[in-house]
């Protein structure tokens, strides 16, 4: 069997058969088949797709390229071990949120997470800008670790689904990261092969998702569903918006800042109107991770769990917890919104210049692209162009206004912290058409404002 007869066989829309797909799956692997004609397979599988047959063996293939992760060790009667995963987008930083809570409630999480895939934000390279944090730990260590914490978040393993963390990087550079079909067997190869018992995927639909419109969420969202259901394991899926950056702050650096306020907020904050996309999608993953996990059937109960346990400050401990596990460093700050002093986690946060981004004319903002703030964080270094670009984690951006709010001519709408002025030029023109200000009635700012992000859910 040769790879060329493969590439030319997907290449006129013919079906592929499992040995086929399990002869370039084992031998992208094992490094026989060069990069460069994967890269031809993944564009031909981009435009020609999958059939349903050829979906399911290609995710096995990939679940099986390598080991598979082992957690019975975790395992407790009438308690399941729930992975969580989102689809990705623009200034996504639920996981941070909902590991440390989900934790402190008692939920049991082993987590590997990716690195940034074009314009959307990886958890991975988020927690690298924490100093000195670690997300390569072996995979033995981690277990030990959820045993002593009840969490681990780390990078994906050399010994978990190899085929997919090489397949990846490709996509992230051939122009074939929005391919429905290999963003369902990507996932759900690295969810079958991480052990668990449960999958709650978070798939995010909007300009700044790999899914523009509901009903391409829907069917991604259906297709994994049923792939887990298929393999044994219990998935759900709830399809979440991401038309606007989610949350105030977009990068690494700073969106590990809006983690920090978040998981630090009191009762005041958290009932207010702030950062309500963020609030309602945290809280909605956190309670259904509850619920799969066998410790709350109620929802709505879980949610005031969930709230208690984070004015509480039980979700901050965890959370500092986490990151002393894996050797990230913190030092002990006097924030005054607490009026306390507390462990805070030192960040590679330093920047040289920050630019107030002010509104052009009077009205209400009636959008915010996601996917050109995404590139434009891509153009000030806080993502990759190309797999092996570094990332500077001090860059992004810090919203000072969102969809739905009025602003006079002259208001800030966001700062830009940024590293050169040459890489913000390019930048600002995606900046500036990202934002859209419009003259309309206060009742349809009124709807702008209060849009529900959790759009449905799949089972």
């Amino acid at each position: 069997m040769r790879m060329y007869d493969v590439i030319e066989k997907k290449r006129y829309g013919r079906e592929l058969t499992k040995e086929e797909i399990d002869f370039f799956v084992k031998g992208f692997s094992k490094g026989d088949i060069p990069d460069y004609q994967v890269s031809a397979l993944l564009m031909a599988i981009c435009i020609n797709g999958l059939t349903k047959e050829e979906l399911v063996h290609l995710t096995f293939a990939m679940a099986n390229s390598s080991g598979k992760l082992d957690l019975s060790s975790l395992k407790e009667p009438g308690r399941y071990i729930v992975d969580k995963h989102s689809t990705g987008g623009v200034g996504d930083k639920v996981t941070l949120i909902v590991l440390p809570i989900v934790a402190a409630l008692g939920v049991k999480v082993c987590k590997m997470s990716g690195r940034g895939l074009g314009y959307t934000g990886g958890t991975a390279d988020k927690l690298e800008s924490i100093v000195g944090y670690n997300i390569n730990i072996p995979l033995e260590d981690a277990i030990e670790q959820v045993k002593d914490i009840g969490v681990c978040l780390i990078s994906q393993s050399d010994k978990i689904a190899i085929a997919d963390k090489k397949m990846y990087a490709l996509r992230d550079t051939t122009a074939t990261v929005e391919s429905i079909d290999l963003i369902a067997s990507s996932i759900m190869s690295k969810k079958l092969a991480s052990g668990v018992d449960k999958i709650l995927l978070d798939v995010t639909v909007g300009s700044g998702a790999f899914m523009k419109n509901i009903d391409d969420a829907r069917k991604l969202a259906r297709t994994m569903v049923d792939i887990g259901n298929l393999a044994g394991v219990e998935t759900k899926a709830i399809i979440t918006s991401m038309a606007e950056p989610l949350g105030k702050n977009v990068g690494n650096a700073v969106e590990l800042k809006e983690v920090i306020e978040f998981l630090l907020s009191d009762e005041e904050s958290l009932y207010s109107n702030t950062s309500n996309d963020l609030k309602e999608v945290v809280f909605e993953i956190a309670a259904y991770m509850i619920k799969m996990a066998g410790l709350g059937d109620d929802i709505n109960q879980n949610k005031k769990d969930i709230f208690r346990c984070i004015v509480s400050g039980k979700a901050y401990e965890k959370f500092i917890e986490l990151i002393l596990a894996q050797d990230g460093q913190v030092c002990d700050v006097y924030m005054d919104w607490v009026e306390k002093e507390l462990p805070m986690p030192i960040l590679k946060d330093s920047a040289n210049y920050l630019k107030e981004i002010h509104a052009q004319n009077t009205g209400v903002i009636v959008s915010i692209d996601s996917k050109k703030i995404g590139e434009a964080l891509v153009c000030i270094g806080g993502g990759r162009i190309r797999k092996e670009d570094e990332i500077d984690y001090s860059v992004g951006f810090e919203f000072l206004k969102k969809t739905g709010d009025f602003v006079n001519a002259g208001d800030t709408i966001l700062k830009v912290i940024y590293n050169d002025k040459e890489k913000f030029d390019l930048a600002f023109e995606y900046i500036e058409d990202a934002i859209v200000i419009e003259n309309m009635l206060p009742e349809v700012s009124n709807e702008l404002k209060n849009k529900s992000h959790i759009l449905d859910i799949v089972e």
